[in-house]
């Protein structure tokens, strides 16, 4: 394995090995706006470095179902279908009117009376639809844009397993990809091993602290398990490999605020950096 392989391959933002759990879609599409809890509020944003309301869920629906929704609050309370506040469910869009003029904020219903949004004053955070002292007065509707036949499929009709293939090769990677050596030889090195079901998903983006996996790994580094930046603690499920890159000073670069930031997607300008620091 040399450094150039490692560094082409990672620089497509290739997969990590770890992978959650088969979830219906209103529970990937939760799972994933919880991973920015957070985040600050940003207008017109729509990536993990800030969000305005829309753009975060634009961004969540995308990312975990690769479903597009409408860019704006008012736009996407027409899309789907209309839902009564008595029968929502998890995953359900719900809008208000914070500006006395029609629809002016959106956010995702996830069960128990709450919501998770991109709020102007928190952030990316969890509230109630019913509280009484701002969200509950100015309640409009809700719009179910994730279909009940899209969950029974998931459920009812699972795809068969794909058969097994040799360390290294996916069915998603063609000995055409321009990466295709590279990728095998990742997966060969057990580096990068992609997915359970046989994929790589060369084209997926990654985080800062699954890029420090792969570094670190790459390097055969090894960390204590206490990395001294703000947001790692050592119960942290990547606290050692991100200890490991820290003492080895590859993120320097990249970290400002001492916060590692371990679950925001990384640029191809902080990989190159990172890059520059462990292969010069």
């Amino acid at each position: 394995m040399t450094a150039a392989s490692a560094v082409l391959a990672l620089s497509v933002f290739s997969a990590d090995v770890e992978t959650a759990d088969a979830q219906s879609a209103a529970d990937q599409v939760i799972t994933e706006g919880k991973k920015h809890l957070g985040t600050p509020y940003r207008y017109g944003g729509t990536s993990p470095s800030g969000f305005d309301c829309s753009g975060y869920l634009v961004y969540i629906f995308d990312r975990a179902i690769d479903q597009s929704l409408p860019r704006t609050a008012a736009a996407q309370a027409s899309a789907g279908d209309s839902v009564s506040k008595s029968n929502l469910k998890p995953g359900d869009l719900v809008f208000f009117n914070t500006s006395g003029r029609g629809v002016s904020h959106s956010g995702m219903y996830i069960g128990g009376g709450d919501m998770i949004h991109s709020a102007s004053s928190r952030g990316v955070s969890i509230a109630s639809i019913n509280d009484p002292y701002y969200w509950g007065s100015r309640y409009v509707g809700a719009q179910r844009v994730i279909t009940e036949q899209e969950e029974v499929a998931s459920e009812t009709s699972p795809e068969p397993e794909p058969e097994p293939l040799e360390p290294g090769y996916y069915h998603d990677v063609r000995e055409s990809h321009f990466a295709f050596n590279e990728i095998r030889n990742l997966g060969q090195s057990d580096i990068i091993n992609g997915y359970p079901d046989g994929t790589y998903r060369p084209n997926q983006e990654i985080t800062r602290g699954q890029a420090a996996a792969l570094v670190a790994r790459t390097l055969g580094l090894e960390g204590d398990g206490n990395p001294s930046y703000k947001d790692v603690s050592s119960s942290h499920h990547q606290a050692e490999v991100i200890s490991a890159v820290e003492e080895a000073g590859l993120f320097d670069n990249i970290v400002t605020d001492q916060q590692f930031r371990a679950s925001q997607s990384i640029t191809r300008g902080e990989i190159a950096a990172v890059f520059y620091s462990a292969f010069s």
